[in-house]
């Protein structure tokens, strides 16, 4: 008896072995599944709920929860990059709320700072392998084609609901982002996504997704967006020549997009093209290329508001949110939020929220220039084909963030996401020591 119980021993722990691979593999799965829908649900910020709450934050809890799941019936190892820089800004956004005006809505973007961290967390861990990032990134890339079509096609059958087009923004299409600008910086950051990783594999399919998104992007009169891509594309395309050619070839190719910039700054007069655009019959592009010359006067009195309320919002700052509420009841000439990310740290979590920030994207920035300057393990680069659009994704989108307040957008966060997996996971042993 003892030598059959001795011989079965084995054989239940080979059992038990299988049934634990199996349920790590499903939980894989499951986590794998809920994280790609909700990249695939990204736009979907309306209808609102409670607390600047939206349909995407069910998917996204959903996500975090299966892949919770997921890690602890297979105990694996999580990685929790950005929670530094994190802890610092959300600690100057604590003082400032506890300070200010409006401390519940502190405690709110305080609880929707933790979601997003949350987010980004579930993205990095779930891509830790090159087929399962393939997976998140294809859906974005497929997903946003399929949004952007949804957009054309209300535009073109005249459906304002679906396209996202409110009275008070003149036609500018928000499709279901309820800002056009976060809509344009998802179609400029899609379009980086789908450069980096060269989806969908045939060029001509490709170019069309392209002409898609520039197309949608034109649509919500984003000048911010059209920066964007500019900046962006450059960036990539400057990657792509220090590959080829090294770093003398990029210097000489950035001093001849200089040298071009002053030309046609010098001989095009940007006053006369918004006169035109100002006349056009499109809504979209009356309110936007046409509206270029006010809302450089409008982001220059936010400024300079934003300065006022700096010197007189004590060094914790006034905490979240707080920016419209400060100007409203100091009867400001214009009232908005602050529409830049770096000056509403500095009034709403002072200095030490800017410190947190600057922490941030430091730790953002290098990371995605190691990535664009180095070359990635075998599979993640077949994943990844070209890693600089990432960089230019993040140039573009930090470049906005100067003139509209990106960083708590949830797609912002999904690409900071995709930065820090191919960072930890995506690089060979040697050069992630």
């Amino acid at each position: 008896m003892s030598t059959i119980a001795a011989a079965s021993a084995p054989a239940t722990e080979l059992l038990r072995a299988r049934g634990r691979a199996t349920a790590a593999r499903d939980g894989a799965r499951l986590a794998l599944g809920a994280t790609a829908v909700a990249v695939a649900l990204l736009p979907l910020l309306v209808p609102h709920g409670p607390s600047n709450t939206s349909p995407i934050d069910v998917a996204i809890i959903g996500a975090v929860g299966a892949t919770l799941l997921w890690v602890t019936s297979a105990g694996r190892r999580l990685r929790f990059p950005y929670a530094a820089p994190l802890v610092v800004f959300m600690t100057g956004g604590a003082l400032g709320a506890m300070a200010g005006p409006v401390p519940g809505q502190g405690v709110i973007a305080l609880s929707q700072d933790l979601m997003l961290l949350a987010w980004c967390w579930t993205v990095v861990n779930v891509g830790s392998t090159p087929g399962r990032l393939k997976v998140l990134l294809t859906t974005w890339a497929y997903s946003s084609m399929v949004w952007a079509t949804i957009l054309l096609g209300a535009v073109a059958v005249g459906s304002p609901t679906v396209a996202g087009q409110a009275a008070r923004q003149g036609g500018r299409t928000a499709l279901t982002f309820v800002d056009p600008t976060y809509s344009a910086n998802y179609y400029f950051i899609s379009i980086m996504i789908i450069c980096a990783t060269q989806t969908p594999r045939r060029r001509s399919v490709r170019f069309l997704a392209y002409g898609l998104l520039l197309a949608s992007l034109f649509t919500t009169g984003s000048n911010s967006g059209v920066m964007s891509i500019v900046l962006g594309v450059v960036t990539a395309k400057l990657v792509a020549v220090y590959h080829r050619r090294g770093a003398a070839a990029v210097v000489a190719g950035f001093a001849a997009i200089v040298v071009a910039g002053a030309l046609i700054s010098a001989n095009v007069s940007m006053q006369s093209i918004e006169e035109r655009a100002h006349s056009s019959q499109y809504k979209f592009i009356r309110e936007g290329i046409g509206r270029g010359g006010k809302s450089v006067g409008q982001r220059q009195t936010l400024v300079h508001e934003s300065a006022h309320l700096y010197e007189t919002g004590g060094l914790l700052g006034q905490g979240p949110v707080s920016t419209k509420t400060r100007l409203e009841a100091e009867m400001a000439p214009f009232v908005k939020e602050a529409h830049n990310d770096y000056f509403a740290a500095l009034t709403e979590r002072g200095p030490i929220g800017v410190f947190g920030l600057f922490l941030l994207i430091s730790t953002i920035v290098l990371r995605a220039r190691i990535l664009a300057t180095t070359r990635l393990s075998r599979g993640f680069s077949a994943v990844v084909v070209r890693p600089g659009a990432l960089l230019g994704a993040l140039a573009g989108t930090l470049a906005s963030s100067a003139v509209y307040e990106l960083l708590h957008v949830r797609h912002v966060w999904t690409l900071f996401a995709v930065i820090a997996a191919l960072f930890i996971w995506g690089r060979g042993e040697d050069e992630r020591a």
